[in-house]
């Protein structure tokens, strides 16, 4: 079973030619994982880092493909203090017919609080680094809620891939089937507030899995759906797809 830190980052739960230019963009999308530690160290409670490593059939994110339809090894950090505080660093292979984006950075930081209710609410900001394409970098704050295994969440962007700014609301549901199945569920609306060009302004995107583990191993697959656009560049992910990760 998943340890309660791991199911809150599962419902938190995520450019430039010039080398120096993808080395400085790269180091801000890493300080998500910098900052909250950084904030915490005077305090001497406890903290736990975690580290996986991971390969899916396709990297897909909101519907869309961003890796060209290929596999895509990730790599994932996650640092969560007793405090509240987390962050965090995610990085993966990427492939985009109408990029020279080699590789996705997104860096992380923010808090997180439980209430005696039962509920829990969190806040923070991320960072998206394409390397190798700044255009399409941008960043994200974003606030949700969550009780037990189910979550809301509302991210906004003020130049979201570079374009305008856009708003993305999301649900997510995680559902334990006996000590080592679950299945999980995404709902998604990325509205456009502006300068969304020839792209549709509102766009849905759903997904649905099942997922197992197996010691520190976890395996997973399902099928997701995206509202048609005809003005994106990014290709529409496959509706089947699969991924295995290990955690240290």
């Amino acid at each position: 079973m998943r340890s309660p830190r791991a199911r809150r980052r599962s419902l938190r739960l995520p450019m430039s030619p010039d080398r120096r230019n993808d080395r400085r963009t790269l180091s801000l999308a890493l300080a998500g994982l910098v900052l909250p530690v950084a904030l915490y160290a005077p305090g001497g409670a406890q903290a736990q880092t975690s580290i996986t490593l991971g390969l899916v059939s396709e990297y897909s994110l909101r519907g869309l493909s961003l890796s060209d339809g290929r596999p895509a090894p990730q790599l994932r950090i996650d640092h969560d203090t007793d405090s509240g505080w987390y962050g965090g660093a995610f990085v993966s292979r990427m492939a985009l017919r109408a990029s020279p984006a080699t590789a996705l950075a997104i860096g992380y930081a923010g808090y997180a609080r439980r209430l005696p209710s039962g509920w829990s609410w969190d806040a923070g900001v991320k960072r998206a680094v394409f390397l190798r394409d700044a255009r399409n970098s941008y960043v994200e704050a974003y606030a949700g809620i969550s009780h037990d295994d189910a979550g809301a969440r509302l991210s906004l962007s003020p130049a979201y891939y570079g374009a305008g700014r856009s708003a993305y609301f999301e649900l997510n549901g995680v559902q334990p089937l006996g000590e080592r199945w679950r299945l999980s569920g995404h709902a998604g609306l990325l509205h456009w507030l502006s300068g969304y060009g020839a792209a549709a302004r509102n766009r849905i995107d759903l997904r649905a899995a099942i997922a197992t583990d197996i010691g520190d191993a976890s395996i997973e697959i399902g099928v997701q759906a995206r509202q048609r656009d005809p003005g994106l560049r990014a290709a529409r992910a496959r509706a089947l797809f699969a991924g295995a990760s290990l955690g240290f």
